[in-house]
């Protein structure tokens, strides 16, 4: 057995959840799979493919059949891992939610993605609790108390009838449950930003998840010695599918994170002996300002994966003693590029080549074929069935637009290279990325016009010093209303996730529009940018918004 992950080890037609932990258990059992940092619990592939099988059996027990919708509301921790591979094992489909999500969106969530369960972190539960009632396809709730421990009684006390899951995984066995599950059935769907909509829910195939980490441990040539450090949260596809099913897949560990915390991310690195993880957003920025220790290389990590990647990557790597790598992939979708080791040093800072299986070309406006570093929008197309989403859930007019002329349509500026390596511009969707979070414009403003006070709204990105994006909104009021920002704040922080809140709140007079009536955004944009010094600021007024 080669420790260096081969592209023959999984077969298509085997790629559901239940036949890769079958076939991973055979090989290594009684190998460590997972370890939880902050209790040090650890399951094996044996241990873990047996708490998937009493997580499968459970939710059997109170009615979960196959193709049935649940609804995930859960921070990191094994149980959320056992629970989403127990659901696969069913042939049930997750809908997984930010933990971050409440109120209008949170209903969104639920109602859209059809849950008829939701399983819940004990300490989320108030939050589940105000949008239930009006959860009509909802029945059931499964409450998870901390750490693997009993719910709390006062918990259990919801809307909808609720279980404690520690007391339905102690009557549960561990024989596999049997389901007829193909690898092109709908394992889950990841809610993914919405432009000129609601967010719109990518419908993920069995292959098509597990596809996130064969492609991932093909391209960057991952080993069964690779132990993968993971402190994004598990509701994204980044965590669960690029890295835990890249571990899965490869025969490799996992130490798991509760959250990203500069301050203790390189003592979890050297206290897991982790060698590889993942970045995004502004990760990379929040380590490097950190300030430098004589030990900062003193660790094993041989390969990073930073999206996007910084200018100071090759300071980086030198200070830290370590590789970077970068990938593209949207949730849309799914990754199709990586920048590999090994690639010349001149095309760092791409998004590298396109993978195995995977077409990538930049096109006009009319859709034609761009010459070598022309920008263009970013299309891309998978050369086998069941390896990228199969559109976006009850949204069929959205499906075919995205999908015209065969390819999908990123919504991504690009341009590629004579050498055929891609380089990303910008981005055409009306999108906001903060943190590694896609923010939707829309939605935010759909909030916030729901406020009586308010006229007109316009929500965009609002680029920092710090070279991150911040969520900016130009408000006009209604005649005769008064509204103060604090006042619009607030109303967004009850009906939004935290990290969707504006920072920066500008309340004028009437919006710039074209002869179309449309809003010049990129007016406003240009404006808030240029007096940041002076524009009203959340931060700098010392709201303290609640997680």
């Amino acid at each position: 057995m080669t420790d260096t992950y081969q592209r023959d080890n999984f077969a298509l037609r085997e790629l559901t959840i239940g036949q890769v932990l079958h076939k991973q258990r055979q090989r290594f059992g009684n190998k460590v799979l997972l370890t939880e940092l902050w209790t040090g619990r650890q399951w094996t592939y044996a241990e873990l493919d047996d708490f998937a099988n009493r997580a499968a059996n459970a939710l059997r027990a109170v009615g979960v059949q196959k193709g049935q919708h649940v609804g995930l509301m859960l921070g990191n921790s094994a149980e959320h891992l056992a629970i989403f591979l127990g659901l696969g094992k069913l042939g049930a489909v997750s809908v997984p939610v930010n933990t971050a999500a409440r109120g209008d969106l949170l209903r969104y969530y639920m109602s859209h993605g059809d849950a008829s369960l939701v399983l819940v972190d004990e300490a989320l539960a108030p939050r589940l609790a105000e949008v239930l009632p009006e959860l009509d396809l909802v029945r059931g709730v499964i409450v998870l108390g901390a750490d693997g421990r009993a719910a709390a009684p006062d918990s259990l006390k919801l809307p909808k009838p609720a279980h404690d899951l520690a007391a339905l995984l102690a009557a549960a066995p561990t024989t596999a449950p049997d389901a007829d599950v193909k690898c092109s059935d709908l394992l889950m769907l990841a809610f993914t930003s919405g432009t000129t909509g609601p967010s719109k829910a990518s419908m993920l195939p069995h292959a098509a998840a597990l596809t996130y980490g064969t492609s991932a441990a093909e391209a960057q040539g991952y080993r069964t010695s690779d132990i993968f450090y993971i402190c994004l949260p598990l509701f994204h596809n980044n965590a669960l599918l690029a890295a835990f099913c890249a571990a899965l897949v490869c025969g490799g560990s996992v130490a798991l994170s509760q959250r990203f915390s500069a301050s203790r991310f390189m003592d979890e690195i050297r206290h897991s002996r982790a060698t590889i993880t993942n970045f995004l957003g502004a990760m990379s920025n929040f380590l490097w300002s950190q300030p430098p220790r004589p030990d900062d290389a003193d660790n094993q990590l041989r390969l990073v994966s930073m999206s996007p990647m910084p200018g100071f990557v090759q300071a980086f790597e030198t200070r830290f003693g370590l590789k970077a790598m970068s990938n593209y992939g949207l949730s849309d979708f799914g990754t199709v590029s990586a920048f590999v080791p090994g690639a010349p040093p001149s095309k760092l800072g791409s998004i590298g080549m396109a993978r195995r299986d995977f077409e990538l070309r930049i096109v006009d406006d009319d859709d034609f074929e761009c010459p070598p570093d022309v920008v263009g929008e970013l299309v891309i197309r998978s050369h086998e069935p069941w390896r990228a989403t199969t559109g976006y859930y009850k949204m069929p007019e959205a499906t075919l637009a995205a999908h015209r002329n065969q390819w999908f349509h990123t919504g991504d500026r690009a341009r590629c290279d004579a050498d055929g390596y891609f380089w990303f511009v910008d981005r055409k969707k009306d999108c906001i990325r903060r943190r590694g979070e896609n923010i939707s414009a829309y939605e935010v403003e759909q909030v916030i016009a729901r406020f009586d006070a308010i006229a007109n709204v316009a929500v965009f990105p609002v680029k920092t010093p710090e070279g991150d994006e911040e969520v900016g909104a130009s408000v006009v009021l209604r005649e005769g209303q008064v509204l103060s920002e604090a006042d619009l704040v607030q109303h967004c922080a009850r009906n939004m996730s935290y990290f969707m809140v504006p920072r920066y709140v500008q309340i004028l007079p009437e919006l710039p529009i074209t002869v179309n009536q449309k809003v010049e955004k990129f007016r406003l944009k240009q404006g808030m940018e240029a007096a940041l010094d002076t524009v009203w600021d959340r931060e700098r007024s010392g709201i303290v918004l609640e997680r």
